[in-house]
């Protein structure tokens, strides 16, 4: 039977005057007369083109068997016309390097043959592979060349679907000036010929480089061609396609309503569209060039869509393949919730499939053994059970492999993560050991510096003066106490001095460390006033308990601060200081039973200020309470 089809124009669609399948049923009929070696090689070449379009899985077993055929019978028209409609079945498999191989043996065959219109609509089939493959360089020079023969033989249908692919080509190459002449010379022949199907593309063309060329009025008068002709063959992505570029237009003329309603049509219309067994075959392979180079989340995100088509076709095999890659590529993102989830749904899906594969196969044999009743029940049920067991074992061996790879993944990538977080635990101790011996370090030098000269000078200045007291008889009082006022002075600041640097020389001061100072404080005050009666209380289980240099010092000088204040201004007997911890604070009480104060007056004095800020920076709280009874501060610390 002798093909009435185009053969080489996938990108623009043809429409069949015949049923495929009421095609398929009869060449399967005439498969059962006998017939004679080169009838059976053309029938076997004849299915291999109409399955195409059906089940490419069987279009590449009739082709395989045609090719063996024509070898057999050394017939190279029917051996090249093979090649090419293999070529078309790996193409609408999107498996493009085949499909590559196949056009170019039929093309050697054909060029030894002189067949100049079968080498230039391979040449035609080579640009739309080219075109796929990203290399439009290619494609443009294999279009061109076969563009130029159609015209010469004035095939000028063939040579405006050409020369409309040229144009959307070169568009895409952003050349818009001959974009615009290709396709206008397409339009010519399809308007002249009111051929819709190729006008609806065309006019989309048209549409995309006016836009382009930021003419819009263009660009609005193409698309709503572009929508008539789509309406007129039913071309739903043309007709998505152009709603969805003119509200772009609309967008940017501000047209919020025309713009929502435009996109809502062209979403509905989308989902009118299921993807062709060509694109998802292409993206398939897409999703292995991205597993190969480890981009398993773009993997994922393409898994997804075809997820969703699958399940809207009910196309159960691809639905399976799908969610075994989902397996793998969820190992190796570490999602072990998500590898469960899939490998479940693919256990599940195993059953329907091979159900399916069973019912498939025995239909066929019904249909090749009709006439052999008992021998075809005998054959269908070993068929069924031989394939059963079959695809159940390769589906079950599949299923262990990929859930033991992505169990493996799963446990390397752990480990991975574990000793990573091992050796970033290690490098930031390492760190905080190196910044701690220069903080050390720092203070150590800062502590000798404070020791060695202002230490020393201050030490100087009370030698100088107490040689002065003693060394001239000095007769004014006034003098006298003002020299006895700078040496108490300097020996107080020794002794503020050596708590500075007691505090900078530690890294951490207990409670412990601090009883002992306050005590030596308060030893001193009881010398100077031995009316005062001094209590100090520190709580047994906070006698341990650590605070940073800074925190100590603070809590000291707040302390220290308190107590002078007491003594110098309130008149007070009794002193009392109470460290005690409640819950997850500490609480510390300095109280006086003195005549107390007017806040008001004191707050515009220092000492209290820098009481409360000491406290504060620690992120403490302070808060004072003073009658004529006595004063009361209490500071709350945080453990």
């Amino acid at each position: 039977m002798k093909k009435i089809i185009l053969l080489f124009f996938f990108l623009s669609s043809v429409t069949y005057s015949q049923n495929a399948q009421d095609i398929i049923d009869g060449l399967k009929k005439d498969l059962n007369t006998n017939p004679d070696d080169k009838k059976r090689a053309t029938i076997y070449s004849d299915l291999t083109w109409y399955y195409s379009n059906i089940s490419t899985d069987s279009a590449l077993v009739y082709g395989n068997k045609a090719i063996a055929q024509s070898i057999k019978i050394k017939d190279s028209v029917i051996l090249a016309q093979t090649y090419s409609d293999l070529g078309a079945v790996y193409f609408r498999k999107a498996d493009f390097e085949s499909s590559k191989k196949n056009f170019l043996k039929a093309y050697s065959i054909r060029k030894i043959r002189n067949d100049k219109v079968g080498m230039a609509k391979i040449s035609a089939n080579l640009a739309n592979i080219y075109s796929k493959e990203n290399k439009k360089v290619l494609a443009l020079k294999s279009y061109l060349e076969a563009v130029e023969y159609f015209e010469k033989i004035n095939n000028l249908e063939v040579a405006a679907l050409t020369n409309a692919n040229i144009g959307a080509l070169f568009n895409d190459l952003k050349n818009y000036p001959k974009s615009l002449n290709y396709t206008k010379k397409a339009l010519e022949y399809q308007e002249k010929n009111k051929q819709h199907y190729g006008l609806a593309t065309s006019y989309l063309t048209m549409g995309n480089v006016s836009l382009r060329l930021k003419d819009t009025l263009n660009a609005l008068k193409y698309y709503e061609k572009s929508i008539i002709s789509s309406k007129i063959v039913g071309n739903n992505v043309s007709l998505s396609s152009a709603y969805n570029n003119i509200s772009k237009i609309k967008r940017d003329q501000n047209k919020g309503k025309e713009v929502d309603s435009l996109l809502k049509k062209s979403s509905e219309i989308k989902k009118l569209l299921n993807p062709s067994k060509e694109d998802t075959n292409f993206t398939l392979n897409l999703i292995y060039g991205y597993i190969v180079n480890k981009k398993f989340e773009k993997a994922n995100e393409l898994l997804f869509e075809l997820k969703k088509s699958y399940k809207n076709s009910n196309s159960n095999t691809d639905l399976l393949q799908t969610y075994n890659y989902l397996v793998l590529t969820n190992s190796y993102l570490n999602q072990p919730d998500s590898v469960s989830y899939y490998t479940n749904l693919s256990m599940k899906l195993q059953d329907i499939v091979i159900e399916e594969t069973v019912q498939k196969q025995t239909n066929e044999f019904e249909t090749k053994y009709q006439s052999e009743k008992k021998e075809k029940l005998l054959l269908v049920k070993e068929a069924e059970a031989k394939q059963k067991n079959t695809i159940l074992l390769a589906l079950s061996i599949l299923t262990i492999l990929v859930a033991l790879v992505g169990f493996l993944i799963y446990r390397q990538q752990r480990l991975k993560n574990k000793q990573q977080e091992q050796e970033n635990e290690l490098n930031k101790a390492i760190l905080k050991i190196e910044n701690q011996n220069k903080l050390q370090e720092q203070r150590l030098s800062i502590s000798r510096d404070l020791h060695d000269n202002i230490g020393s000078q201050l030490t100087f200045i009370i030698s100088s003066v107490e040689n002065v007291k003693y060394g001239f008889d000095i007769q004014n009082e006034k003098l006298e106490s003002k020299l006895s006022n700078i040496s108490n002075f300097a020996k107080d600041t020794i002794v503020e001095l050596r708590d500075t640097i007691w505090a900078m020389n530690s890294n951490e001061i207990t409670f412990q460390d601090l009883e002992v100072r306050i005590n030596n404080f308060i030893e001193k005050a009881k010398e100077a006033q031995e009316t005062i009666s001094f209590s100090f209380a520190i709580q047994e289980q906070l006698m341990h308990k650590k605070l940073s240099s800074v925190e100590g010092m603070n809590v000291y000088r707040t302390i220290q601060e308190a107590i002078n204040n007491s003594i110098k201004y309130a008149h007070a007997t009794i002193i009392s200081i109470v460290v005690k911890q409640q819950e997850d604070k500490i609480f510390i009480t300095i109280k006086d039973n003195g005549n107390g104060f007017d806040k008001a007056v004191a707050e515009r004095g220092n000492g209290l200020k820098n009481m409360q800020k000491r406290v504060e920076e620690i992120g403490g709280k302070f808060d004072l309470d003073t009658s004529n009874e006595g004063t009361k501060i209490e500071i709350e610390i945080p453990l």
